[in-house]
Parts: structure tokens; C-alpha cells; sequence
């Protein structure tokens, strides 16, 4: 150590004795050695921060998870709704249509939102088109004269054969009337009284011959007359029985058939003579309409073309539009939701027959108009009751009932996204003292069911993999997780229809750990699961003990997360339902 100490001065004379040659290099090697002295140091400094730090955390992680908030599974009252955003409208508006043939133009145009009463001008439009019109109508005056005497003409004819026509139709009536008198006061009864009279006889010839036959017989067993005679008084005897049940075969055709047939024709060509003779008076009805309307036509060119200075008027005050009640004026626009359009109305710009120019909406009666997605369509139904609450008026909340679903989807945005289907539904909302304007933003929730006194648990306690949902259960050390059925879905509960029991306690959150505790199932499995409404076979049982998790089988895991406000699996968000009511 001495040694050491007397050396230093001996290396420092040594050093100072040549000082332009090593001075400068010796200075720049200690300060490299004090780098890298320095360096080593804050690394090792930082490992141990690093260290310190994991520690910690972990130890910190540990006992989060250990002090998690709790949840016992018991019955819950909450109010399933739907939350969309629309705007208002009226009920009942007023069109303002251009009502002038052809196109005209807008000259004079009255500001959009001014209050109107009933009388004022709204549109003014050119009549520069009506004018020329008129002037070719002028032309055609000696040609509307010609044609409305020959109009004429034709009219009169045609009721002169008319009158023909329906004559003869008549007379068809009247003679088929007296074929069917004929035939059931006459025909009918005399073919009647005829087949009487051939049973009559046929049974009286029956009697005769069976006398001779039986008065035969007693002779031909005596020998007293020869076989050939016996036989001809038994064919003669049974001859009669022929002809009595041909009598009697004959009446009974006529009256079951011959009669009932010919009675029907009869009427039936009586019917057919009345609907001829109603058809020949329609069609006559009909020609002579046609040719009065014929007529009324030539007469009302002759007449158009006689008083241009009234048709003038006509359409001249046609091109001046008034109020026909009061509102204030809301421009009509066919463009879409985003307000593009071709026909905007403006001063200059070109209007067409029944095009609708504006509108006066009547504010007494206001709906709230929003867009429902097609997967949420299910839960709507006419008369549900709701709650709106418009932009500008805070803390106010309008009541109403849904009025109108429309039966297809509203196609406006298909041109933006085409696989978007949303379907318009109307909210009409109760009488209110509050002025409400159209075109206003409106929040809207409509109650969908109440459900009451069902097992249910917030829905962050529910965690989705796989197509199956799964709670975690309370039980200690280890993963303890089951799966569950869901009914309704609400924004803070999930109704709970099978998989728990009352009283059972649940984790509000959990971990990666217990995420992976969850066994993967394969796609077929998840399929099935849906289909049949409960748990993959693959994917253990329903709550797994604190042993440990079963061994993972089938293919890797289908994407997972929390169960979202709308029931699937999601990291967050709403799918637009919302609960309230009691909570734990």
C-alpha cells in the first residue's frame, strides 16, 4: 500500500515531464473507463428497479383478484328497451302541389320556415307556357265546331237504336215467361197424367193376365189345353209385369229427371233472357254515356277554344299558389337522407304537374320517425309505449306509443352501405302544451317487456366463448365457471334461464386465468351448441371444481368477450337496449 502511494507521485513527475505527448491520450482512457464504470452501474440499477417492480405488481394483481366484488344470483325487476335516434315530424302536413300542366318555372318563391296564415302567397310560377298553349287551342276552333255537330249526331242515333235493341231483349222476356207457364201449367201435366194412365193400364192388363194365366194353368194340369197355349198365357202374364214396372219406371224418370231437367231449362232460359235484356240495356246505358261524353267533349273544345280569355284566367290563377291553411313552410325535397337532390326548390328552378312544392306541416300532433335495425325488428310491436325526449329541450321527456313499423326496410342509405337493412318506425307522441318543431333530433326508447321477479346478474358477469355464455362462480381458490342460458338482455341485467340457482354467489369480474380455464370447443360443436341451446359436449361439465379445468379438446376457440348491452359477445358498447329497476 506504501509502495502504491509513493509510486503515484513518481508516475505524476514521470507524466510531467513529457507533457505534449501522453498527457491528452491518458486523460481520454480514464474517462472512457469512468463511461463505462457508470453504465454498469445504472443497468444494474434498473434490473433491480425492474424486479422490484414485477414484484410488486404481481403481488398487487394477486390481491385484486382475491378482493373481487361479489354477486348473489337472486330475482330481479328491469325494463328491457330499445334506444334509437331519430327526428320529429308531423303527423298531418299540408302539400303544396304545382297543379299547372306541363313544367313552369319558379319567379317569386317565399322563405323556408316563415309563418303562414291561410290566404297568403307562397309560390308564384311563369306562364309563358299556358299562353302559347292557349294560342295553338285557336287553331283548332273551326275543327271543334264540325266535330261537336257531329257528336251530335251520333248521340241521337245511338238512342234511337238503344230503344231497338232493349225492345227486343224485352220480348225474349215475355215469350220465355210463357213457354215456362206452358210447360208447368200444360206440357208438364198432361206428361203426367199420361204416365198415371200407363201404370193404370199395365196393372189392369197385369190382373187380366194373371186370371188367364192361373185359370191356364188349372186347365193345362187337366190336359184340357195344349202346352203352347199355357206358355203364351205365362209369357203374356209376365209381359204384363214387364210393362207394369216399365209404367211405373217411366213416372218415376219423369218425374225424378225428364221434369226437373226441362223445368230447369225453362228457367233457365227465362234467367238468361233477363240478363240479356239487362246487358243490352247496360251496353246501351254504356254507348249512349260514351256518346254523350263524346259529345260533351266536342262541346267543351268549342267552348275552350270560344273563351281563351277564361282559359287564361283559369291557368293563370293556377300559376299563383296560396295558403290553404296556416303553418310555416318546409320545403319539399326528394334528395335522400344526406339532402342530395336533383329538384330542390328555388327561385329559377323548373317544377313539373302534382309535383309537391312544400308542405305545411300541422304541429298539433307530432311522431318521432327512427331507423330500427332488421335484428332488433323482432322486439317491435304497435302500441308499445315510449319515451322521447328531444334536442333543445333538456330534462323534458315527451310520452308516446309506436304507431307505424314499416312492413319493408327503408332503402335511402342502401346506395351507401347495400347490406344495411333498416326499417322506419313511427312513435306518435301524446298532446303536449311544448311547441316541437319538425326536422329536431329525438332520442327514443321504446319498452319492450318488464321482466319481474326473474333470476338475473349484471351483465359484466357474463363472459361469452364460443357461442356459449359462462358465468364464474364464487368458489374459492381455483377456476369455478359455469354455463348458462340467457333470456332477456338488458343494458345492467341478463335474465338468467337456466345454470343458476337462487342464492348462488358469482364474480363481477375475473381474470385471463379463468378466461382460459374454459375449455375450446370446435366450430361443429358451437353450431350445435346454438342450435340446441346449451353447451358444447366438448366443453366440460357445467361448473368445473376446484380440481383444475378438464383437458381442452377440438379446435382453437372462437373469438370471446363479455356479453355486450345487446346480448352477444363484445368488449363493449350498447347494442341499443337499455334496463332500469331494481338493483341488488
Amino acid at each position: 500500500m506504501t509502495t502504491t502511494l509513493t509510486s503515484v507521485p513518481s508516475a505524476t513527475s514521470t507524466l510531467a515531464g513529457v507533457p505534449a505527448k501522453r498527457g491528452p491520450a491518458a486523460a481520454n482512457a480514464a474517462g472512457r473507463r469512468r463511461t463505462i464504470q457508470l453504465s454498469l452501474v445504472v443497468a444494474i440499477v434498473g434490473l433491480l428497479a425492474a424486479a422490484v417492480w414485477a414484484t410488486t405488481s404481481w403481488r398487487r394483481s394477486a390481491s385484486q383478484i382475491a378482493n373481487i366484488d361479489k354477486f348473489t344470483v337472486a330475482p330481479q325487476t328491469f325494463t328491457v328497451a330499445l334506444k334509437e335516434k331519430g327526428e320529429l315530424k308531423a303527423a298531418k302536413s299540408t302539400d303544396i302541389k304545382c297543379e299547372v300542366e306541363g313544367k313552369s318555372t319558379i319567379i317569386t318563391l317565399i322563405d323556408e320556415g316563415t309563418s303562414v296564415k291561410e290566404g297568403d302567397l307562397l309560390v308564384e310560377l311563369a306562364s309563358d307556357e299556358i299562353e302559347n298553349r292557349i294560342r295553338q287551342e285557336e287553331l283548332k276552333e273551326s275543327n271543334a265546331i264540325t266535330a261537336f255537330e257531329a257528336a251530335k249526331a251520333e248521340l241521337e242515333i245511338q238512342l234511337d237504336q238503344n230503344a231497338s235493341y232493349i225492345r227486343k231483349a224485352e220480348l225474349q222476356i215475355e215469350l220465355k215467361t210463357l213457354e215456362l207457364d206452358k210447360y208447368e201449367k200444360g206440357d208438364w201435366e198432361q206428361k203426367l197424367k199420361d204416365a198415371r194412365i200407363a201404370i193404370d193400364q199395365a196393372t189392369i192388363t197385369l190382373k187380366r193376365s194373371k186370371e188367364d194365366y192361373i185359370a191356364y194353368e188349372e186347365l193345362y194340369a187337366k190336359k184340357y189345353t195344349t202346352q203352347t197355349e199355357y206358355e203364351a198365357k205365362e209369357f203374356e202374364y209376365k209381359k204384363a209385369q214387364w210393362d207394369l214396372e216399365k209404367a211405373n219406371k217411366a213416372i218415376e224418370v219423369l218425374e225424378t229427371y225428364t221434369h226437373v231437367a226441362e223445368s230447369r231449362q225453362k228457367n233457365s232460359d227465362l234467367e238468361e233472357a233477363i240478363k240479356e235484356c239487362a246487358r243490352v240495356k247496360k251496353n246501351a246505358e254504356a254507348e249512349e254515356v260514351k256518346k254523350t261524353r263524346t259529345l260533351e267533349g266536342k262541346e267543351k273544345e268549342l267552348a275552350l277554344t270560344q273563351d281563351q280569355l277564361a282559359k287564361f284566367r283559369t291557368q293563370k290563377e293556377k300559376c299563383k299558389i296560396y295558403a290553404p291553411t296556416q303553418g310555416f313552410v318546409v320545403y319539399y325535397s326528394e334528395g335522400g337522407r344526406w339532402g342530395m337532390s336533383d329538384s330542390q326548390i328555388k327561385k329559377g328552378a323548373q317544377v313539373y304537374e302534382q309535383q309537391i312544392l312544400m308542405q305545411l306541416p300541422d304541429t298539433s300532433t307530432m311522431t318521432a320517425a327512427v331507423r330500427v335495425h332488421e335484428a332488433k325488428t323482432d322486439k317491435l310491436r304497435l302500441g308499445q309505449s315510449a319515451t322521447v325526449t328531444v334536442e333543445g329541450i333538456p330534462g323534458k321527456r315527451f310520452a308516446g306509443s309506436v304507431t307505424k313499423i314499416a312492413a319493408l326496410a327503408d332503402s335511402q342509405s342502401s346506395w351507401l352501405n347495400p347490406d344495411l337493412k333498416e326499417y322506419q318506425t313511427e312513435i306518435t307522441l301524446d298532446p303536449t302544451e311544448e311547441t316541437l318543431k319538425p326536422g329536431v333530433t329525438a332520442q327514443v326508447e321504446i319498452m319492450v317487456e318488464t321482466v319481474e321477479g326473474k333470476l338475473a346478474v349484471p351483465v359484466q358477469a357474463i363472459y361469452t366463448k364460443g357461442g356459449q355464455r359462462y358465468v364464474f362462480r364464487d368458489g374459492g381458490s381455483g377456476s369455478n365457471y359455469a354455463a348458462v342460458q340467457l333470456g332477456a338482455i338488458g343494458t345492467e341485467w341478463a335474465e338468467i334461464a337456466s345454470g343458476l340457482s337462487a342464492g348462488e354467489k358469482i364474480r363481477l369480474a375475473f381474470s385471463d386465468d379463468d378466461k382460459r380455464a374454459i375449455p375450446d370447443s370446435s366450430p361443429g360443436d358451437r353450431a350445435n351448441a346454438e342450435r340446441r341451446g346449451r353447451r358444447p359436449a366438448s366443453s366440460g361439465v357445467t361448473a368445473q371444481p376446484p380440481g383444475g379445468p378438464p383437458p381442452a379438446g377440438g379446435a382453437p376457440a372462437a373469438p370471446a368477450g363479455r356479453v355486450g348491452r345487446g346480448g352477444g359477445a363484445t368488449s363493449g358498447g350498447s347494442s341499443g337496449q337499455s334496463t332500469s329497476g331494481k338493483k341488488p
